[in-house]
């Protein structure tokens, strides 16, 4: 079976002809018939780690019992375009013991989301599908049932050391700077990272990486406040950008409620 060492891009489709990204069991495939786009997604019920492959079916591989899709069109062309995203909902990610921050002081974290896959036609601005390679358990993030937003849980740690960083091939990494401006510790058990409004890199090595997001607790007219900002990765320069931010916004930074950040 062929291998095409870069799982995204442009990828060429014959008439009749399948192709599959594979994680292992996880397999996303795809076939071009005259008229639609099928789309077989086999999931796993736990991570898969190895890198992503593409290649051909094996001769007595079946998608019998595999849940699909049809994506039905007037006529297919041969060129199909697959690209990483990232989330859609913001992914709340622990340390792995509650961090204290005292005032005056920042930390830096990195954490490591996973990314979907957008399938898109050429000159079509709204993908035919778009798949997770892995899809976090829901989790809600907020002061109570009522106030809050409906979010995605990681099950990895947020890391202090980089070294320390999961690194796969369907996996980015975001850097996560928080500076205590407050006149009290912040205690920090969770973070939420608000991963739809980041836009997405690949470096030399082919690993992704998000913007860097900066947050900074502070007190104003009396309550505390969290400025967030996300700007590119400082070594940018040696990296390529891959895809924009799910939720295009002309401004870097924004106020937000602290509870909405971190608890």
């Amino acid at each position: 079976m062929t291998i095409n060492k870069q799982w995204w891009g442009e990828f060429e489709f014959k008439l009749g002809e399948t192709k599959c990204w594979r994680i292992d069991d996880r397999q996303i495939s795809i076939r071009r018939n005259p008229h639609e786009w099928t789309i077989w997604n086999q999931e796993t019920e736990s991570e898969m780690q190895k890198p992503i492959v593409v290649n051909k079916p094996g001769p007595e591989e079946s998608f019998e019992h595999v849940d699909y899709k049809r994506y039905v069109l007037g006529s297919t062309s041969e060129q199909l375009i697959i690209e990483p995203s990232l989330a859609d909902r913001a992914m709340i990610a622990r340390p792995s013991k509650p961090l204290v921050v005292l005032p005056g002081e920042d930390i830096t974290v990195f954490i490591s989301t996973p990314l979907w896959m957008t399938i898109l036609v050429p000159q079509r601005e709204v993908p035919i599908a778009d798949i997770p390679f892995w899809r976090p358990s829901d989790s809600w993030f907020g002061p109570s049932t009522m106030t809050g937003d409906l979010c995605y849980s990681k099950y990895t740690d947020a890391k202090m050391d980089v070294k320390n960083l999961e690194k796969r091939s369907h996996r980015a990494s975001t850097t996560v700077t928080i500076k205590n401006a407050l006149d009290e510790p912040l205690n920090i058990e969770r973070i939420n990272l608000p991963v739809p409004a980041l836009k997405l890199y690949v470096d030399e090595d082919g690993e992704f990486w998000t913007d860097h997001v900066s947050i900074l607790q502070k007190i104003e007219h009396s309550k505390p406040i969290s400025h967030i900002r996300h700007l590119p990765p400082e070594n940018v320069g040696k990296m390529k950008h891959v895809s924009e931010s799910r939720e295009l916004s002309k401004k870097t930074s924004f106020l937000s409620s602290i509870k909405s950040l971190v608890d």
